[in-house]
């Protein structure tokens, strides 16, 4: 850590800074710094809440930040040498400490990296023998796709120097983050923790940031580590086979005007994500409506929505988020909720970063790491064992343990308190199944805008649609300028947008159906030299950031192209068998989460009822699996 992050600021910067800080991740940072057991004794510790200061006396709060002040100011001087990184055990014990329970010793390993300990970006893409140039050149990769994971695909590419191209479709690139402008469009975990951990920002406006904010540090990743120029917009791949003779992908990539090129390259990366083919259903009388309507990921800005009757179907994520800000300026709105979601009030949630807490992030040697911790443990693994079925459990339906049912009464009560204890619409909104069976959404201002009198949530769907006006299935008639769908996306279509045809020619879908699979999500028997991002199992529905699977995906797969380019092969497929146990596992430990409960339904699962979107993994657990690879799992040839 560099000793001039606090050179040229004042003692009154400090101070006043040190006024803002979060005193358990000031705590646990001099724990660091000083070395000093002493801070992770005693009866006032850090709480599991996230503010973590319920255990923590005012007085307290302030000897730690006096003592902040002088341990920083000697370090600002000189005076102060700045320890190195913990060791494991210390590491441990201060995890445990911070978040108020136990961290198990297998994270040590992965929060190392994460938190910015190491670098895992150097860290793992390391050759055990460079090859010559000409080598690496026969090796070219085609990567599809440059959003996050493209991006993060490019980076780990060129640290090993492996060549590569990005296709992307759009004039730019960020992916779903260019590609949906709805208002209020932004992201549902938290900024700190959804940022690539070997590229964090100190700069972030807000705790949860919106779309263009997002866009923007995307973009300036792609920049700096330099992957534009190996962009090439306006083109997409139409489909690829793969060549057994050649062992190469040829790949016919068109453009905007029609026009079609086949390359061949070595291998095939795919990173063009799973929630960006907008679904609107085939509902009877769609067409005949006169006036404007379309998808909420296809956001009309021409359509000038103020005044106006707008019906909105669905009641989802993107919904959750737009129609508060649409509700302020429209005459009516209407929105038609088939069935409910969870829904979560986070007081943080519409929260701005100070200035002085961007300060410490940027300035206080390991506070940006502690803090980035300390949300990857709240909204991550610290949940995941109570979305586990209790078999002994008597209430079912409605939870799936003491832990799960604790969630739903806050949650309820939450609700009730935004809602004024309003029965009529808590009835509406509070779902019968247990939380976190589908996907869990934060309010942003949802329960406000429900008690406006030019807002109605209908508990229906729609039935027909005619030239002016919705039908709800139970035959009531809704009154429509403007219809915006907020139906979600063919989730269930992985890879949906491109055809694959792997050895002897086997598409791709064919061979899925409905029930797509993949070893740790990345790479399928028949289908060599290709992987994929975002695929089969590797949603994260129980928390996270799909940052971090990116990173598990880029660095996996990067480091499988160097080990069989180091031994001189040309063909990578994984192993039937390895494949197969792989899934069998999946299946295991999804038939006792909560996704299979008996009566919910959603794109998580498919017709048959087997989850094909989440990870049923800690977070921990898939960093495991993709830490190391193993060319075992691998049939490699020459």
């Amino acid at each position: 850590m560099p000793r001039n992050m606090l050179a040229g600021t004042t003692d009154a910067d400090l101070k006043n800074a040190l006024r803002e800080a979060n005193i358990p991740t000031l705590l646990i940072t001099l724990a660091q710094i000083t070395g000093d057991t002493s801070l992770l004794t005693g009866d006032q510790l850090p709480s599991r809440s996230l503010e973590g200061v319920r255990n923590i006396s005012p007085a307290q709060q302030d000897q730690l930040r006096d003592m902040a002040y002088d341990v920083f100011r000697d370090i600002r001087d000189g005076q102060r040498d700045i320890a190195e990184a913990p060791k494991p055990e210390y590491l441990q014990r201060m995890l445990s400490v911070y978040v108020g329970e136990h961290v198990g010793s297998e994270y040590v390993p992965m929060f190392l990296e994460d938190m910015g300990f190491s670098n895992a970006l150097e860290t793992h893409i390391q050759w055990n023998q460079a090859p010559e140039e000409n080598t690496l050149d026969d090796n070219h990769v085609i990567i599809i796709g440059s959003g996050l994971s493209g991006i993060s695909a490019g980076i780990h590419l060129k640290r090993a120097g492996i060549p590569f191209t990005i296709y992307e479709k759009n004039d730019t690139l960020g992916g779903t983050w260019y590609e949906n402008t709805y208002p209020a469009c932004g992201v549902d975990t938290p900024n700190h923790f959804y940022s690539f951990s070997f590229e964090p920002s100190h700069k972030w406006s807000s705790y949860y940031s919106k779309r263009d904010e997002i866009f923007s540090y995307i973009r300036e990743v792609a920049e700096k580590y330099g992957i534009v120029e190996h962009i090439q917009f306006g083109r997409y791949m139409k489909d690829a086979e793969y060549c057994e003779t050649s062992k190469s992908w040829g790949v016919n990539i068109a453009d905007n005007k029609g026009t079609i090129e086949t390359l061949h390259t070595r291998f095939l990366i795919s990173a063009v994500g799973q929630l960006n083919r907008p679904n609107i259903p085939d509902f009877k009388g769609r067409k005949t409506f006169q006036g404007p309507s379309f998808h909420s990921a296809n956001w009309h800005h021409d359509v000038d929505l103020k005044g106006k009757n707008i019906v909105v179907v669905g009641t989802g994520a993107s919904a959750m988020q737009f129609c508060p800000e649409i509700a302020k300026e429209v005459n009516k709105l209407t929105i038609l909720q088939r069935t409910p979601h969870w829904i979560r009030i986070l007081p943080d949630y519409h929260k701005t970063v100070s200035d002085g807490k961007k300060w410490l992030l940027k300035h206080l040697p390991f506070y940006q790491n502690w803090y980035r911790f300390r949300l990857f443990w709240s909204y991550g693994d610290g949940i995941w064992d109570s979305l586990h079925f209790d078999k002994d459990w008597p209430d079912k339906d409605h939870s799936l343990n003491a832990e799960n049912a604790g969630h739903r009464r806050a949650y309820i009560k939450n609700l009730s308190d935004a809602l004024d204890g309003d029965e009529a619409l808590l009835a509406k909104i509070i779902p019968d199944y247990p939380p976190f069976a589908k996907r869990m959404l934060i309010d942003n201002h949802w329960c406000r805008m429900l008690k406006q009198d030019n807002v109605e949530l209908v508990t229906a769907g729609v039935g027909e649609i005619n030239e002016t006006s919705v039908v709800d299935d139970q035959n009531a008639l809704h009154e429509a300028d403007v219809i915006i769908f907020a139906t979600g996306f063919h989730a269930g279509d992985l890879l949906g947008s491109m055809q694959v045809k792997g050895r002897d020619g086997i598409d791709l879908h064919e061979k899925w159906g409905e029930d797509a699979r993949a070893y740790l999500g990345m790479t399928a028997p028949d289908f060599p030299n290709f992987f994929m991002f975002y695929g089969p199992n590797t949603n994260l529905a129980h928390g996270g950031s799909l940052i971090f699977h990116i990173e598990c995906q880029s660095r996996y797969i990067t480091k499988c192209l160097m080990r069989m380019i180091e031994e001189g092969h040309s063909e990578i497929e994984v192993k039937q068998d390895i494949h197969d146990t792989y899934n069998e596992k999946v299946d295991a430990e999804h038939n006792s989460m909560v996704w299979t409960h008996p009566n919910v339904a959603s794109w998580y699962r498919n017709s048959a009822g087997r989850v094909v979107a989440n990870s049923p993994w800690r977070l921990v657990d898939y960093w495991s699996m993709t830490s190391k690879t193993d060319m075992d799992d691998f049939s490699l040839r020459k």
